[in-house]
């Protein structure tokens, strides 16, 4: 097996096209311990190919580590026994777009995300979800384990005392489980804690405790535990569910339970902890065969039933983790994302109390803005807005980032754009929430009086409708009528389908 840091392979389009204990039943697993399945194997599919892991996350974190342990051991089963290669693209959210939309379903390419990462952005409706979950082949997951919650012991004597120093919880997404027991546990249990949000993935959190960044954070994974338990100064705190190899530490929800709390308070944690329900869970795109799915989905349980392969991930995960088939982890999934009303509203102000990135980011509306610098990759941008500079911070997980439509990383942000961008105060800094760049185009024909623009975009020719109510146009800093634009202008602006067509929504032009 190969591994690669970078973008994923088998990109035609410049991309790549939950936790629960369910344990595999004895009598399916000794059949799915075949090396060899129905249909592909039949004609040989896979043979002298190249099968892509592609891991939506960072190199160092539980998804990564989850998704090289599986495939170091997969393409022994898979029918062909073709070439594994394994890459690593950082967001889930993108990670996922691109699987949906991008890749060709051919079965040459698994996707593997964490819940919390892929979940939890389509439980709080964020705006750069352009997946649907539930239409993903899923191939299989791996359970590692409830959440446990550890905390510095010497910052124990902060945890209910509200005039001492807050406890630092740190987060990757404020999406998973351990999320919502801090969350909870701070509203319900009186817990004086405060979040560090933005790391990368969970390595980032565990180098956070190491610098004194944070001092609590939760992990299903039993080396990562007894790691910082046994040499870095931790102790555990609550778990998720009753854990034997953590005897005494009392179950989250048991505690929650003596408060006598309303059904939509249940109903808001059951939500929020929902996107935990699946842990790493591997999918192939919608449309993928079904004897290509079939084949993955028996070689995936007869790889994480390979000996070698128990060995290695109880080392790593402990000895109470569980492989889930394909059908268990879309059912675990299709649960998860189930939404009760009056317990999104619950989640709505708890998240909004503890300043965390709201279930919906509408946010205030978006203004045009062009780029006079973007500094450190995409993270700082530097523009005029009123007459004023600006400094706006652009975060790799909170921040949504678009392109001429297409989901983007903050990388991808270059000065001169023209983007329509939303922001608010995040302690001591201004945050991006929504940046919309536009595309910048040059009309070859502006016909019926501006009503249609033609022009070349990505090499290939638009033909662009342009209304003259729901149009917005600015020409050199004014609201114009379309019959300003003219052949030859090079403008910035963008579109949407609208019924068999595709009409302009914005264009500015200097």
């Amino acid at each position: 097996m190969t591994a690669l840091n970078g973008d994923y392979g088998r990109q035609p389009k410049g991309g790549w096209r939950a936790r629960q204990s369910i344990p595999v039943l004895a009598a399916a697993a000794a059949v799915l311990l075949a090396p060899q399945a129905a249909g592909a194997a039949d004609d040989g599919f896979y043979k002298g190919k190249t099968f892509t892991v592609a891991i939506a996350s960072r190199a160092g974190g539980g998804t990564d580590t989850t998704g090289r342990l599986v495939a170091r051991f997969w393409g022994k089963y898979i029918p062909g026994n073709p070439k594994v290669l394994v890459r690593n693209k950082v967001l889930q959210v993108l990670s996922a777009n691109d699987l949906y939309q991008k890749v060709r379903p051919d079965g040459l390419t698994v996707g593997v995300f964490a819940g919390g990462g892929a979940l939890g952005p389509v439980l709080r409706g964020s705006s750069s979800v352009r997946y649907n979950i539930l239409e993903f082949g899923q191939v299989g997951s791996v359970e590692r384990g409830p959440s446990v919650q550890i905390v510095r012991k010497s910052a124990l004597k902060q945890m209910r005392d509200p005039k001492a120093k807050p406890i630092a919880m740190g987060s990757v997404s404020t999406d998973r489980t351990q999320d919502a027991v801090a969350v909870f546990g701070a509203e319900y249990l009186g817990w004086n804690l405060k979040f560090v949000l933005g790391y990368p993935n969970s390595n980032g959190i565990y180098l956070a405790y190491g610098r004194g960044e944070v001092d609590m954070f939760g992990s299903g994974t039993v080396k990562i535990l007894n790691r910082f338990i046994k040499d870095e100064g931790a102790v555990a705190l609550v778990t998720e569910t009753k854990r034997p190899d953590f005897p005494g530490v009392p179950v989250f929800a048991d505690l929650l339970r003596e408060k006598n709390l309303p059904k939509e308070v249940w109903s808001a944690f059951r939500q929020w902890t929902g996107a935990g329900a699946v842990d790493k869970f591997f999918s192939v795109p919608p449309k993928t065969p079904k004897d290509r799915l079939a084949a993955l989905r028996t070689s995936f349980i007869a790889a994480t039933n390979d000996p070698e392969f128990k060995k290695q991930a109880t080392n790593i995960f402990g000895g109470g983790y569980t492989i889930l088939t394909g059908k268990q982890t879309h059912d675990a999934i299709a649960g998860a994302i189930a939404q009760d009303p009056k317990g999104l509203e619950v989640i709505k102000r708890l998240r909004a109390k503890y300043k965390l990135p709201p279930v919906s980011r509408g946010g205030k509306p978006q203004v045009a803005v062009t780029f006079d610098e973007v500094k450190r990759g995409g993270r700082v941008l530097m523009f005029k807005h009123k007459g004023k500079d600006m400094k706006l911070r652009v975060s790799g997980s909170r921040s949504e980032i678009t392109i001429a439509g297409e989901v983007k990383p903050r990388s991808a942000l270059k000065p001169g754009m023209t983007c329509l961008a939303n922001w608010a105060k995040r302690g001591d800094r201004v945050e991006a929430r929504k940046v919309d760049c536009l595309a910048k185009v040059t009309f070859d024909k502006v016909q019926r009086g501006g009503r249609v623009l033609l022009f070349k975009h990505g090499g290939k020719p638009m033909k662009l409708r342009v209304s003259g109510s729901r149009s917005e146009i600015s020409v050199s800093g004014k609201v114009s009528p379309r019959s300003a634009l003219k052949p030859g202008m090079t403008c910035s602006l963008n579109w949407a389908k609208r019924g068999d067509r595709v009409e302009a929504r914005k264009v500015i032009c200097p």
